[in-house]
C-alpha cells in the first residue's frame, strides 16, 4: 500500500473570554474547564487516528498552545516538540487585533511562552514566515498588520503552508490555529477551481480536518472537514461557528 501523507487542522475548544470583534480579548487562554475538557477530547482523538500526526506546528497565541500542549502529550511527546509558527498566528486585521481603546494584540515571544509554563515548545524552531513587524518591509507571503482577507487566503496561507510542508518533509502533520488562517490554508490544499465551488466552509470550536495525499503526489484530498464528533456533550453538533466572509455558506 502506498504510504499517505496526513495534514491535521484543528481549531481549539471554548476560550475562557469569548472574543468579540472589535472588542476583543484577542489573547484569552482555554475555559478552565470546559475548554480544558475540549482539548482532551480533540488530543484523544488525533491519538487515536489509524495515523496520528507526528509534529505539530501552533499559532503563538495561548487557546492554540494550550490545545497543541494537551495534543503532544497525547501522542506520546514532550519537550522540544511543539513548533510555533508565525504564519500560523490570527488574522492580523483591525478587527481580530485591535481593542476599542487602539491597543493593539501584543504577540509574545516564543522565550516568553516557554516562561509562562510552555515547555514543550522547541526553542530551536525558527518560524518559516515570519511576522513582518515593519509594513513598509514585508517579505512576500509574511504576516503583517494589516492584512486584508485576499492577501490572507491568496499570500500568507499559501506560502506558510508551503513551507510547513516542506519542513514536515514527509511526516504527518497537526495544524493549531485560527479559523482564518485554516479556513485559507485548508482552502490551498483542497485546490477548488472557485472560492464558490469549495468545500470549505463556517468551522465550529474543536473541529479537526483532515487532508491526506498518496506518497509523491501534489493532489490533497479533503477526508473530513470541521468534524466534531470528538466533543462533549451538544459540542459534538458543532457550535460558535465563525468563517471568512468570503467563505460564509
Amino acid at each position: 500500500m502506498t504510504a499517505k501523507q496526513h495534514v491535521y487542522f484543528v481549531r481549539y475548544g471554548l476560550t475562557k473570554y469569548p472574543l468579540v470583534e472589535n472588542e476583543g480579548p484577542y489573547d484569552s487562554p482555554l475555559h478552565p474547564i470546559h475548554g480544558y475538557e475540549h482539548g482532551l477530547a480533540i488530543s484523544r482523538r488525533l491519538a487515536s487516528m489509524p495515523c496520528p500526526p507526528e509534529v505539530v506546528y501552533s499559532s503563538s497565541l495561548h487557546r492554540s498552545l494550550s490545545t497543541s500542549q494537551m495534543i503532544v502529550h497525547a501522542i506520546g511527546k514532550t519537550k522540544n516538540s511543539i513548533l510555533v509558527e508565525d504564519g500560523l498566528v490570527e488574522w492580523l486585521t483591525p478587527s481580530l487585533t485591535v481593542q476599542p481603546d487602539g491597543t493593539r494584540l501584543q504577540i509574545r515571544s516564543v522565550q516568553d511562552r516557554i516562561d509562562m509554563t510552555f515547555d514543550e515548545i522547541d526553542p530551536n524552531y525558527k518560524s518559516v514566515n515570519p511576522i513582518a513587524w515593519d509594513p513598509n518591509n514585508v517579505p512576500d507571503g509574511a504576516p503583517y498588520f494589516f492584512e486584508s482577507e485576499e492577501y490572507l487566503i491568496e499570500k500568507r496561507t499559501k506560502v506558510t503552508m508551503k513551507k510547513i510542508l516542506e519542513h514536515a518533509n514527509g511526516k504527518n502533520i497537526c495544524i493549531v490555529s485560527h479559523v482564518p488562517c485554516a479556513q485559507a490554508m485548508a482552502l490551498y490544499l483542497e485546490g477548488a477551481p472557485s472560492i464558490e465551488e469549495s468545500k470549505i466552509g463556517p468551522w465550529p470550536l474543536g473541529g479537526i480536518t483532515l487532508f491526506t495525499r498518496e506518497e509523491g503526489s501534489e493532489k490533497w484530498n479533503l477526508d473530513m472537514y470541521a468534524d466534531c464528533g470528538h466533543m462533549p456533550g451538544e459540542y459534538k453538533n458543532g457550535l460558535k461557528e465563525w468563517s471568512l466572509p468570503s467563505l460564509t455558506k
